[in-house]
């Protein structure tokens, strides 16, 4: 008798009857695509090119499988039933999940890597308990039932000021929670159990209304609801009932892009290596958006924010438009929202359109390449975005435009990352590549 699949049998010890019925499912749409660009190296990085795909796609007209194929390749490295469960999971891709693990499907850990199946089985009364509160949650993973749309814990202000010191408006860096600004609010760090979480109290800014707070509330919720990516932000859950709406996220070790290339509290600057990952993730999650049919329309560098291993998370979904038409296009809007430095001309005449996050990401991608802030009251020019201009025009060199604290870079692909930016901040629209195409460019140099 064969032993039973688990999460840590070995990819090449499936049987070719269960690779054969995950192709049944990924084949059709392409969608082993979607797992081969979600597969790692140890290393974090990208274990597959756009090389390898054209040359699993090539399979299908010798009659092959491309799943299988890749599978098979996959499999020489000592991968687990586990990471590929993962893969599927987050890509919401629950009926190839099914085949794998029936009895470990729906339930994720919504801060870790890998699923922690050998706690599912445990969990499972409590995480169903509607009485649920932060002492059910063991060490500190929250599992959440999937269904078409993942939950959310439902935390009770309360619960929310017990685990961030009362609010403590100290920075954490002098024993207090404070983090810092996010969009619509302040950022706190709470402990559920020792395990860090990032808590969002929102506070009505400027002429913003309560109705226009709450729009944002719901408008995060739902996104992230619908949106799952490597590359986005993981929500663990969101309290409603107290003076302040809150959100509350997976905690990011190394905060946001913005800071790191600021080197703030002493940090070491990114070297090269690390900013080509951090534009290529950044790059995938916008791709992912806005396939999904979503215009983030607040792109840039505090909305970037880096985990333990560098890796990129999109954040901050309370501006973003989702096409009611199912589809990515120009739709023009009376208030006009987002961040100066950062915004496309269209956006700042009220047209919201995918090509002004292209436009955004272009004004991210110089943040990387030179580490200079967006905006700069005693630089001239003030906004970085102008210094394109000066660098065409040649009064300042690429090489005297990159970053000198930078270490690893070389000019041909510094020059091919400039040479993205600057067709992505381009003034008219219609000469900005698709996120698709900033994607494909990005990939084949990094």
């Amino acid at each position: 008798m064969s032993n039973p699949v688990t999460s840590e049998t070995l990819i090449r010890k499936l049987k070719h009857s269960v690779l054969k019925n995950l192709s049944d499912f990924l084949d059709p749409h392409d969608e082993w695509k979607t797992v081969l660009m979600d597969i790692q190296k140890p290393t974090g990085e990208p274990r597959y090119t756009q090389l390898h795909v054209r040359r699993f796609q090539r399979l299908v007209a010798q009659g092959k499988s491309p799943t299988v194929e890749l599978l098979f390749d996959w499999g020489t490295t000592d991968s687990t039933v586990g990471e590929l469960f993962e893969i599927l999971n987050r890509h919401k891709l629950f009926a190839p999940a099914r085949i794998l693990l029936p009895v470990y499907y729906g339930f994720y850990s919504v801060n870790s890597r890998h699923t922690p199946y050998d706690e599912t089985i445990k969990q499972k009364k409590r995480e169903n308990n509607p009485h649920n509160t932060i002492s059910n949650i063991s060490h500190g993973i929250i599992l959440l039932c999937f269904t078409l749309n993942p939950g959310f814990y439902t935390f009770t202000f309360h619960e929310l000021t017990q685990i961030t010191k009362s609010w403590d408006d100290r920075p954490v860096s002098a024993g207090g929670s404070r983090l810092g600004e996010g969009g619509f609010g302040t950022v706190f760090k709470g402990l559920l159990n020792s395990t860090p979480v990032a808590v969002k109290k929102l506070n009505l800014v400027d002429d913003m209304s309560p109705e226009d707070l709450k729009t944002q509330f719901i408008q995060e919720i739902q996104t992230l609801k619908r949106l799952q990516h490597k590359n986005l932000v993981n929500m663990v859950g969101y309290s409603s009932d107290g003076q302040h709406s809150c959100l509350v996220y997976a905690y990011m070790s190394n905060g946001s892009l913005l800071d790191r290339l600021a080197c703030l509290e002493g940090s070491t600057a990114l070297p090269w290596q690390v900013r080509c990952a951090v534009a290529l993730g950044t790059a995938r999650g916008l791709e992912y958006l806005h396939h999904q049919n979503h215009i983030h329309r607040d792109v840039k560098s505090g909305n970037i924010l880096l985990d333990e291993d560098f890796i990129p998370k999109i954040s901050d979904f309370g501006l973003t438009r989702a096409s009611s038409k199912r589809s990515c296009t120009t739709v023009i809007t009376e208030r006009i929202v987002g961040t100066t430095a950062y915004m496309a001309p269209e956006a700042l005449r009220g047209e919201i359109t995918p090509k002004s996050d292209v436009f955004s990401f272009g004004v991210v991608l110089l943040e990387i390449l030179s580490g200079l802030p967006p905006v700069d009251e005693n630089r001239d020019p003030k906004l970085l975005m102008e210094m394109k201009d000066e660098i065409d025009d040649e009064e300042i060199t690429l090489q005297e435009f990159i970053d000198n604290k930078m270490e690893g870079w070389d000019m041909d692909c510094v020059e091919k990352m400039y040479s993205v930016a600057s067709r992505c901040l381009s003034e008219r629209k219609n000469r900005r590549p698709l996120l698709k195409e900033v994607l494909t460019e990005l990939e084949d140099f990094i």
